[in-house]
């Protein structure tokens, strides 16, 4: 997940000096991109923390979700998910949202990079995870994982794709516990509205065709 994924509400509009503006609007981006084989592992537990339950939203709740959580930025990618049928699974505790996270078939939009990705048969992607600052490092994110590698098994998925910041590491090993090896890395330059890719496409050009929409 890149940095400042958060829900909609919680992304103020702050009034930003020279400098500021220079970091948010360039920044050289380096991905790990990690991958597991279902085929060649086991698919084991999800084990949620105590009290937490972890559950897939049904299509009209997935909707729902989105109307209450995407910005207008958003929308390229939740649409995607919506003609792709993706899943989404949501970790709550006593009612409260901790944490949620996508699965995505066939294509999917990821805003932060603005790249589409055709996905080949069998191939799902782990993508806009994301667990609030008091609910972490106590097993949601972990759980996320668990629940997503469980559900592309149940959707005779037997490849799983995902990318990580460099440098985020509780992501990481989140993912590492379930499997997830890191078989590539990949840089992007954000310079304004452009982005411009300093090494193969995400996730590589053996894993998935990808199509520009900067």
């Amino acid at each position: 997940m890149l940095p400042g994924r958060g829900p909609a509400s919680e992304r103020e509009a702050v009034r930003v000096g020279p400098g500021e503006f220079l970091r948010n609007h360039f920044r050289l981006f380096r991905l790990s991109i990690l991958e597991r084989s279902i085929r060649e592992g086991r698919v084991g537990p999800v084990v949620p923390p105590d009290g937490v339950t972890i559950e897939f939203l049904a299509r009209e709740a997935r909707r729902d979700w989105i109307c209450s959580h995407a910005s207008e930025i958003d929308w390229p990618q939740f649409r995607s998910a919506l003609q792709h049928d993706h899943d989404l699974v949501v970790a709550r505790r006593n009612g409260e949202t901790l944490g949620w996270a996508w699965i995505g078939y066939e294509s999917v939009f990821l805003t932060p990079l603005g790249r589409q990705m055709q996905l080949p048969a069998g191939t799902a992607y782990l993508y806009e995870a994301y667990v609030r600052p008091s609910a972490r490092r106590c097993g949601v994110g972990t759980a996320l994982v668990a629940a997503r590698c469980r559900r592309a098994s149940e959707r005779q998925c037997d490849r799983l794709l995902t990318h990580v910041v460099e440098g985020n590491t509780p992501s990481l090993r989140a993912l590492q516990v379930h499997g997830f090896e890191v078989t590539g890395r990949t840089h992007f330059l954000k310079a304004l509205a452009l982005r411009v890719w300093t090494r193969s496409p995400l996730p590589a050009t053996s894993a998935a065709s990808t199509t520009s929409a900067a």
